[in-house]
């Protein structure tokens, strides 16, 4: 999806005419990703076929190119060490003000990143809270949704034991007793089903 995106914008740029009757120019395409942990026995190379249709006669592939960590000083390296020590952190920690404090203390100490992160600390720091507090309010938000629906289908089946009941022919008094409501909850629930009127 990403590099049909940049193609996309690149056509877009170079104002090249996809439909046209002749072949659009292109850059040869190489596809990458960063894998943070360990290599053990992983392939140097993913198949997007062999990966997902290995047993089908598949049209489309893609292959993409890992890269992993290894002994030299590049950014890349750089990149991949400070994500695991980010890692790490969260773990002891949690998403907190600590976590963040240490995932950049460790890094300097390990010169990851040590450069960027020495000009623009607060930066990263505040980055790193701005994603924990992001990450948190979502956890709220899903804790809230969820909590919201078990509401609803207690109140909704509370509402189709109520209606039965009251269906059958028993009083506003046993309903109550059975359900372990009071008699004007009863009549506030046959209300709102649009049973009393």
């Amino acid at each position: 999806m990403y590099l049909m995106d940049t193609y996309q914008e690149y056509f877009r740029e170079k104002k090249i005419k996809l439909y046209g009757s002749h072949k659009a120019d292109m850059p040869k395409p190489e596809l990458y990703v960063i894998y943070t942990g360990d290599k053990g026995s992983y392939p140097d190379v993913l198949s997007l076929k062999d990966e997902f249709f290995p047993a089908t006669d598949c049209c489309i592939d893609a292959k993409v190119k890992v890269i992993y960590l290894h002994d030299s000083d590049d950014i890349i390296n750089q990149y991949i060490g400070f994500c695991r020590v980010f890692n790490e952190q969260v773990a002891l920690y949690g998403r907190t003000l600590t976590a963040a404090k240490e995932i950049i203390r460790i890094c300097r100490d390990r010169n990851l990143l040590e450069e960027y992160l020495s000009e623009r600390e607060k930066e990263v720091e505040d980055i790193m809270l701005t994603l924990f507090d992001q990450e948190y309010v979502l956890d709220l938000e899903r804790d809230s949704i969820r909590a919201a629906a078990l509401e609803e289908g207690i109140m909704k089946t509370q509402t189709q034991v109520v209606l039965n009941m009251f269906r059958d022919n028993m009083s506003y008094e046993t309903i109550a007793r059975i359900t372990d409501l009071s008699v004007e909850e009863v009549k506030d629930i046959l209300k709102k089903a649009a049973v009393l009127h």
